[in-house]
């Protein structure tokens, strides 16, 4: 019965679509910004490397990657907001089917559609990198890279899906859409590189699970690009890294990408545990 739910929300978001190019417009944006003006923002030294391109390409498709994976599950629940002011998830609370499952059955599906067009943002990503520049990612960094995928469409669904049981109007959810839509480029260091920052919104920004998962979507994504372009240039790798949001600081010490990712799960537990919580909220 869940699968079959799963199934309904997600149809009912695909064939919305109105709300999946809104969930694709922050997106849009970052790649028409960076169209226009960020891929010749990056001079100096670094442009003289024979790789700098490369580099800078995998940089903003790493980070749209992942912001693909925080907007479409952020957009998908307006089917749960529509359901509830529609009354149509009164409909399912009558059916023989726990509650529980009912309202569970909102998050698997923004989970799924999140990794689905997430996917789909690395495969269009992968093909144009590689008809740019002739180079591929192997076999095992994009086994990564869909892993963390599912992993960040994961904890932003659960992020949401706390959120949700606060808003109760389809005004609400579109208010927050435009706030996160806006603030996502900075949030994850693209439209302003976390380099160009003073040391305490570095600290801040470093402490926002959405600049923490940009950092290890780009640790993954860029390594290829990293070692082709800083060959014998070890110090100047590390100084782009900070610059780029590759590495995170806090209070001038490096949070390495094993401690990253646990405070991600961290994150994600906190979400799941808060919303489990806050379940009843569906039964009015």
């Amino acid at each position: 019965m869940i699968s079959r739910l799963v199934l309904r929300h997600i149809t009912l978001y695909v064939r919305a679509r109105w709300a999946v190019f809104f969930s694709f417009l922050s997106v849009l944006i970052i790649l028409g910004l960076f169209m226009l003006f960020l891929r010749d923002s990056f001079g100096g030294d670094f442009g003289e490397l024979p790789y700098a391109d490369y580099v800078i390409h995998t940089w903003i498709f790493s980070g749209v990657l992942m912001v693909s994976t925080v907007t479409v599950p952020l957009g998908f629940y307006v089917v749960t907001i529509r359901d509830i002011e529609l009354k149509t998830i009164n409909d399912f609370y009558v059916a023989p089917i726990k509650r529980r499952n009912i309202v569970i059955s909102y998050f698997i599906a923004a989970l799924l559609i999140g990794s689905i067009f997430g996917l789909f943002n690395l495969v269009v990503g992968q093909l144009y990198i590689g008809f740019k520049f002739g180079l591929f990612l192997d076999f095992f960094t994009l086994l990564k890279l869909v892993l963390l995928v599912i992993f960040s469409s994961s904890l932003f669904s659960s992020l949401f899906f706390l959120a949700l049981t606060y808003i109760k109007s389809s005004d609400a959810h579109g208010t927050l859409g435009t706030l996160i839509g806006t603030l996502i480029g900075f949030l994850t260091g693209l439209y302003i590189p976390i380099g160009v920052l003073g040391n305490t919104m570095r600290n801040i920004l470093s402490l926002l699970p959405t600049m923490q998962m940009g950092s290890i979507f780009r640790i993954v994504y860029m390594e290829d690009s990293l070692d082709k372009a800083f060959v014998g240039a070890g110090a100047f790798r590390v100084q782009m890294e900070s610059f780029l949001g590759v590495s995170l600081e806090l209070f001038n010490q490096v949070i390495s990408p094993w401690l990253t990712m646990i405070i991600l799960i961290i994150w994600t537990i906190i979400f799941l545990t808060l919303s489990i919580m806050r379940l009843n909220a569906f039964k009015r």
